[in-house]
């Protein structure tokens, strides 16, 4: 897994934003897990608080994508009908060996 944290690393820029979305599963899962902890555990977000976090993360215009593979990646979880957000507990175990 170093090796794609060194390849991730082209993919940020000085602000240390990320600059396109990786197509590569394992750089995805790096660059969703940096941004996921940004997270804090236990808090609800609004999804205009979670789309605030990735926007800050990210300077390409895609805030959705990146929303939706936190969720389909289990990385964060939210009801039903999108009103919660929240940081899932055990996303750290899922990936251990990605971060």
């Amino acid at each position: 897994m170093e090796e794609y944290k060194v390849k991730l690393k082209r993919y940020y820029d000085a602000e240390n934003k990320l600059t396109q979305y990786p197509s590569k599963k394992p750089m995805r899962i790096i660059a969703l897990a940096q941004i996921a902890d940004k997270f804090e555990m236990g808090k609800k977000y609004t999804e205009k608080e979670v789309n605030d976090i990735i926007k800050m993360s990210i300077s390409f215009s895609d805030i959705e994508l990146v929303r939706r593979e936190m969720f389909q990646y289990k990385f964060i979880n939210r009801l039903r009908d999108g009103s919660e957000y929240w940081a899932e507990k055990n996303w750290r175990e899922l990936y251990g060996e990605y971060i």
